[in-house]
């Protein structure tokens, strides 16, 4: 470090005139080599960022290709604080370096296939700042790499990263290339299904910020006919990252759709309803917001079977519901049945033109209905029957499930159904006992890895002095020998003879 300072100071300690090109560079090349020792890394990004925000327009060209010249061999800070300087440019100096914003693009674009997640983070928080402070260039200069890199490249880092940053651009822009959007969706769409491909869960919130911003813009159906059916599949995925994605990318065909979306509500509903009750508390939490996004759209029925139908069977219904679509809104104005949520068992009449078939289908169907609701009942009983312990208390709760059930008049059905409750309590119970030892483990797990972290860097510390000592013990040595090699030249004078 106090070398540097030497180095440098002949040019503007005597004097504050502007650097001359070759000193710039020098001076930049010096700070990034710097950004390399954690003694000089503070130090070093506060000059870099003092440089980048003093800039003159003739010296853009000249510190991005600084910025360019550091590769994959340079340490994890030094290609963090490259990419963060692009942001500090672009915050700054906003539209004078609209000239370079194609550079600049490229520069973010070379770090998405870094290994260190928090480079990752940066290039997706100057693809926000490029789009929100450069407005004088066509977006498509930055979407459009981003597009090529997340189509193309192989690698799963480099996936990652060109989603997160394609999703932060998508999102944060003021005005889009909504074209160059809907042409891009069906590619970007295919690649749920590709192998190769494997940040799927970025490749979803991509999705979703797409969806949310071409959205009701001259939309076509048959994109949503492929893509709904392709994300919902994600929402049984073993990762939990891409089930809560996939339910975003949902909601936000809900918010953005508003004529299309009707189309599929009664199957997204279904498929919806029966992943609800996801293990992880933040993907339940997103669960049921997209759902009541879905069940608050006007047109098609909610009403949706919980019985034994499989998730595969709800997610082909995406085919069936195209199929029937026309046919459910020729003429007939149904009054539909109210959703499973609902308190009532009362079913409304049909119409007088329906015939005996469907009159005797939807008597299957409420008897059915009730059964459901039934065990609903079982399942989820009101708080204040669970307070209740004693005799009398225990009649009135026998008194209040026969009125909801007629089916439980008599002694013995309505044991059977007392017995019934207190298993299914019981199952409850333990699910819950599940879940809390989930979390309890989440929480050692995050423990663990904090020690972990705290005690590497305490290695680190102690290797790092391990290694000052030894160097200062074999200074000592090489300091010792010396002395008594050369020490005494009146005593080996004296041996020599």
């Amino acid at each position: 470090m106090p070398s540097v300072q030497i180095r440098s100071s002949p040019s503007h300690s005597s004097q504050p005139a502007p650097m001359t090109v070759t000193d710039l560079k020098q001076r930049v090349i010096a700070c990034l080599n710097r950004l390399s020792d954690r003694d000089t890394l503070s130090l070093a990004a506060a000059e870099l960022d003092s440089i980048a925000l003093n800039l003159s327009p003739e010296n853009f060209s000249l510190f991005i290709n600084c910025l360019q010249s550091t590769d994959s061999s340079a340490k994890s800070p030094v290609r963090k604080h490259c990419v963060s300087l692009v942001s500090v440019l672009s915050r700054s100096h906003g539209d004078s370096l609209a000239p370079h914003l194609s550079k600049m693009v490229s520069t973010v674009i070379r770090r998405l296939r870094d290994p260190d997640s928090s480079v990752r983070a940066a290039c997706a928080a100057a693809s926000v700042d490029m789009t929100t402070n450069i407005t004088g260039q066509p977006f498509s200069i930055l979407l459009g790499p981003m597009i090529e890199a997340l189509i193309h490249d192989c690698d799963p880092n480099a996936q990652i990263g060109a989603a997160m940053c394609l999703a932060a651009a998508v999102d944060a822009a003021d005005e889009l290339d909504v074209e160059q959007l809907q042409k891009a969706l069906p590619k970007i769409g295919k690649l749920l299904k590709s192998d190769g491909f494997k940040a799927k869960a970025e490749l979803l919130g991509a999705i979703g910020s797409v969806i949310g911003t071409v959205g009701g813009r001259n939309s076509e159906k048959a994109v949503l006919d492929w893509l709904l059916p392709n994300v919902s599949e994600f929402l049984s995925s073993d990762d939990w990252r891409a089930r809560k994605a996939a339910a975003e990318a949902m909601a936000r065909v809900a918010l953005a759709e508003e004529e299309l979306a009707p189309l599929y509500k009664k199957t997204c509903v279904a498929i919806l309803e029966s992943r609800k009750f996801d293990k992880v508390k933040i993907v339940r939490e997103t669960m049921t917001r997209t759902l009541s996004l879905w069940k608050q759209l006007e047109g098609d029925s909610t009403e949706v079977s919980e019985s034994s139908s499989s998730s595969k069977t709800a997610s082909s219904g995406f085919s069936a519901t195209s199929g029937k679509r026309s046919n459910t809104l020729r003429g007939k104005d149904r009054n539909l049945n109210a959703p499973l949520s609902s308190k009532s068992n009362d079913v409304e009449p049909l119409d007088r033109g329906d015939t005996p078939k469907d009159v005797e289908q939807e008597a299957v169907v409420s008897k059915e209905k009730r059964k459901t609701l039934e065990v609903k009942r079982a399942l989820f009983p009101a708080k204040t029957y669970k307070v209740k312990e004693n005799a009398s208390n225990k009649s009135q709760v026998v008194q209040s499930s026969d009125e909801e059930s007629p089916k439980t008049e008599s002694g013995s059905s309505s044991s059977q159904a007392k017995n019934n409750a207190e298993e299914l309590s019981l199952i409850r119970n333990q699910i819950t006992q599940i879940e809390k030892q989930q979390s309890s483990l989440l929480d050692l797990f995050q423990k663990f890895m904090e020690s972990s972290q705290n005690g590497m860097q305490s290695l680190e510390r102690r290797v790092r002095g391990l290694e000052t000592s030894f160097s200062v013990i074999s200074t000592d040595l090489l300091v010792s020998r010396s002395i008594t090699q050369n020490g005494n030249p009146k005593r080996n004078a004296c041996r020599q003879n």
